[in-house]
């Protein structure tokens, strides 16, 4: 089984920590090819991050999965990110980390809670939660209010913020189960479980096994209505080009 992980933002420290997460996961025979967007924005820690960089990663995985055969698709961002658009034009399972850990999380405890980077980030990932549909399963949406790249390196000070707000949603918001809701925020899980005492998510260890899963059970997205192909040929959608080209 041969699956592609992508971080939707250009930082190879990002990239870097995905793949980490994402091999850690994988099971006995899974091959775990990892790759960065070729454009957009370093950090997706906004809106405008988000839309500016989903162009250019689309296109990219859409190149790249035409070119090398590959079984199952990761988005390994924790939002938007592009994530239908890529339903559409790709007929391998595609797997976003962030539906994937909230539909995990439904099945391990009552209510869970989302913790991502920034505060301003907060209102955006509410969103998402409404987007997929798990509104009345999310307990609590909160941050550390950290840089992406810095939640990777600084893990010491990272890890205290974490714990502090694990306990927090689990006293305070109810929260039983736990989403690190940023792929920067890979590899804490088992840490703040055990801090916790409540299942804590990597995201990326979520996407990857349920992508494993659909490939398994020889399954992927529907293609009849919502995530039918584009309706014209993709060559007509003129004027896009690649960073660079």
């Amino acid at each position: 089984m041969r699956i592609l992980v992508v971080n939707p933002n250009t930082s190879e420290i990002v990239e870097d920590v995905i793949g980490r997460s994402a091999r850690r996961a994988a099971g006995v025979g899974t091959e775990i090819v990892a790759m960065r967007s070729p454009g957009g924005t370093r950090n997706i820690d906004s809106a405008y991050g988000d839309y500016m960089s989903a162009p250019h990663m689309i296109e990219a995985v859409r190149r790249r999965v035409a070119e090398e055969p590959f079984d199952a698709m990761v988005l390994a961002g924790f939002g938007n990110v592009g994530i239908y658009a890529l339903k559409e034009v790709l007929e391998i399972p595609v797997v976003s980390i962030s539906e994937a850990s909230m539909a995990m999380a439904c099945l391990l405890g009552h209510r869970f809670s989302t913790l991502t980077m920034l505060d301003q980030f907060i209102p955006y990932q509410q969103d998402i939660v409404r987007l997929y549909g798990f509104e009345a399963k999310c307990a609590s949406v909160r941050s550390i209010n950290v840089n992406v790249e810095r939640a990777v390196v600084e893990r010491e000070s990272t890890l205290a913020d974490l714990s502090a707000q694990v306990k927090a949603v689990v006293a305070e918001d109810k929260a039983e189960v736990v989403i690190l809701a940023c792929a920067g925020l890979c590899d804490y899980d088992r840490d703040l479980s055990e801090v916790s005492g409540v299942p804590v998510i990597d995201p990326v260890v979520a996407g990857v096994k349920m992508a494993e899963s659909f490939v398994s059970m020889g399954i992927a997205h529907s293609k009849v209505r919502k995530f039918h192909s584009p309706p014209q040929p993709i060559d007509d959608y003129e004027g896009w080009r690649l960073a660079g080209e």
